[in-house]
């Protein structure tokens, strides 16, 4: 019969000849071999545990080594080396007041679960440098479009490891955990300090399920705002791991918990929150409600927060250092001395620009796209007819492009301009946060964009326009700030792939047929470039390189099946070199709309067969088949 630990995982309880007769996986993770629960057979009793498994007898061993996700999934054992071959440094105590032994506290779990949760206590201790290194690595990486903690505190806390007596912290940590690792994998890292092997063993997968099995299935229980910080966390790691199931799970704990918790109105918060929880609580709520409008446009979906319905102000424009648990603290002044005409000296005072500026300036824009989403859906509505057109006794008025990027343009040119340009990296944080904070502004901005030209009837020469602005944009931005966003652009990025397909879809000339596979070509090189390296990489550079040499192959064929007029066909594959190559993929049918032996030169419009295009890399998954920009472009 398995023990209580293997049963609660559904993993193979295999014994080892234990003095102290515990299973290996018991064994591994330094918890008492129990069998608690009920049994089906009628001649044991409930509660009798297996012979000489009490554990008043269980002594925990030293040295062993890290569990990774394979041993952690399949039940196997520590071998004497694991993966990474860093030995545990902790001498983990028997004394049921130590730390490992010392279950969370009973108002927050319940006591079926105190060996589950005392294993993960034992797995983090084992890994305890990891996680400081992660959590160091965050702030590099996530926290400038994520600032979700106060960096000193959460430092703090977790040097002095408070995550093993808070349940919720734990769970966060592990979440933060999680999610850097899996960007560290993905090629994120920037900076020389770190070596990426050691932060990504265990891998993204272990953290995460650590966070998860600490997070109660009863939701009332997980109260405060470690919870709600975890499962978004664990929606933006789900993001990175490819898994989008489960990013809109946990989105959707998350909105759960805050409804619960009311975290979309100040007036509901605790009336005793410190400087510092009160600015996480505002730094949590304006992240993911740009998260949120994010998977929305990506993935389609509701809107779960809207502007108007919340109360919630900006996060403070200090840096973390001028926070504390007791008050505000004011930013330094810079001196600048100006000399004036008369040779006499002025000293003016000038406050230095806080990068947090720049982040809500961001969340300004994500609150004008919750706007253009609705007219986007209104269209889509009207057209379709799926609901009786009531809009128009709320705003009459459509949003044009021109009339709303003139007015967020106006709004950028006023930024300082630590947040209009983007410099190269450079390993210092209080520099790199502000070419972040200018990434992540041009990355929105093209995104609004494209959502508002969505709302509009554009024609190809238009579309292409846009796609290359769009491109010539993301290719100016140094790949490191690119890489360190990591997976979320990538879906990003996906909204030029609906406008060139839609530009490949319908008729073109020969002048838009080649603009239009010169600027997919610029696309396929920019993806492989972010691409490369990522854990689970969709290969969509490679996927639509290849649909361009397909394109090519079937031009070609076209072309060369002009029999009366050679001199044609010839021209315009000697126009291009590429076009010129032999194919594998070369396909036999003629353009439509061109008759049998025209030439491109004399065909004014054609299309392309819809089979050609069978296969085009967007969407990435069946769930954009319901996002905002497919249907707009289509």
């Amino acid at each position: 019969m398995a023990c209580d630990f293997c049963n609660r995982r559904n993993i193979k309880c295999r014994g080892n000849g234990d003095p102290l007769d515990r299973c290996q996986n018991c064994m591994d993770f330094d918890v008492p071999c129990t069998v608690d629960r009920p049994t089906k057979r009628r001649d044991i009793k409930a509660g009798t545990r297996a012979s000489g498994r009490d554990p008043q007898f269980v002594r925990a061993p030293v040295n062993h080594t890290i569990p990774t996700a394979a041993s952690i999934a399949s039940g196997g054992r520590a071998s004497g080396s694991s993966t990474s071959g860093i030995p545990y440094r902790a001498s983990i105590s028997a004394d049921p007041r130590s730390t490992l032994n010392y279950g969370w506290s009973a108002t927050e779990v319940a006591d079926d679960d105190s060996v589950l949760h005392n294993s993960w206590k034992a797995f983090a201790i084992a890994c305890d440098r990891q996680i400081r290194n992660l959590v160091q690595v965050y702030f590099e990486i996530v926290y400038p479009i994520f600032p979700l903690f106060h960096m000193p505190s959460f430092i703090e806390q977790v040097n002095s490891k408070k995550h093993l007596y808070d349940q919720g912290l734990f769970a966060s940590t592990m979440a933060v955990c999680s999610l850097v690792a899996g960007r560290a994998r993905d090629g994120a890292l920037y900076s020389n300090r770190w070596d990426r092997e050691e932060l990504i063993d265990p891998p993204s997968e272990t953290f995460f399920l650590a966070a998860k099995d600490s997070i109660p299935r009863d939701l009332v229980a997980a109260k405060g705002i470690h919870y709600m910080r975890a499962c978004a966390i664990l929606a933006i790691a789900s993001i990175q791991n490819g898994q989008i199931k489960d990013m809109q799970k946990y989105s959707g704990l998350y909105h759960t918990l805050t409804s619960i918790d009311g975290l979309h109105d100040e007036k509901l918060w605790p009336n005793d929150l410190s400087p510092v929880e009160t600015e996480e609580r505002r730094r949590l709520f304006w992240s993911i409600y740009t998260l949120d409008l994010y998977s929305t446009i990506v993935w389609g979906g509701v809107i779960r927060y809207r502007e108007a319905h919340s109360l919630v102000r900006y996060p403070s424009e200090l840096d973390d250092k001028l926070i504390t648990h007791c008050g505000y603290g004011v930013p330094s002044v810079s001196l600048e001395s100006n000399s004036l005409p008369t040779g006499s000296l002025t000293v003016a005072s000038r406050q230095p620009t806080p990068w947090l500026r720049g982040w809500n300036f961001t969340t300004d824009l994500y609150r004008i796209l919750e706007h253009v989403l609705d007219g986007s859906r209104r269209r889509f509505s009207s057209a379709t007819k799926m609901t009786q057109e009531l809009w128009s006794l709320f705003n009459p008025l459509s949003i044009s492009e021109p009339a709303v990027m003139d007015q967020v343009l106006t709004m950028y040119s006023a930024l300082p301009s630590q947040f209009r340009e983007t410099p190269p990296t450079t390993g210092d944080l209080s520099k790199d946060l502000f070419g972040f904070q200018s990434a992540n502004i041009q990355a929105t901005l093209q995104l609004l964009r494209m959502v508002l030209l969505s709302t509009e009837e554009i024609g190809v020469e238009r579309k292409c326009d846009v796609a290359g602005e769009l491109l010539s944009v993301f290719s100016n931005v140094p790949i490191e700030y690119l890489k360190a966003i990591s997976s979320p652009l990538l879906h990003h990025l996906g909204g030029i792939g609906y406008i060139l397909g839609s530009v490949m879809e319908g008729n073109l000339s020969e002048v838009s047929y080649r603009r239009a596979r010169t600027l997919l070509l610029e696309m396929a090189d920019l993806l492989q470039r972010l691409e490369m390296g990522l854990h689970r990489a969709s290969g969509v550079g490679e996927r639509l390189r290849s649909q361009v040499e397909r394109i090519d192959g079937y031009m070609r064929a076209s072309f060369l099946q002009d029999r009366t007029s050679p001199s044609n066909a010839t021209q315009v594959i000697d126009s291009d070199p590429e076009l010129a190559a032999p194919s594998a993929c070369a396909q036999g049918t003629p353009a439509l709309g061109a008759s049998p032996g025209a030439g491109l030169d004399q065909m004014s419009q054609f299309q392309l067969p819809p089979e050609l295009l069978s296969d085009w890399p967007w969407p990435l998954e069946s769930h954009h088949a319901e996002g905002f920009l497919r249907l707009a472009f289509e």
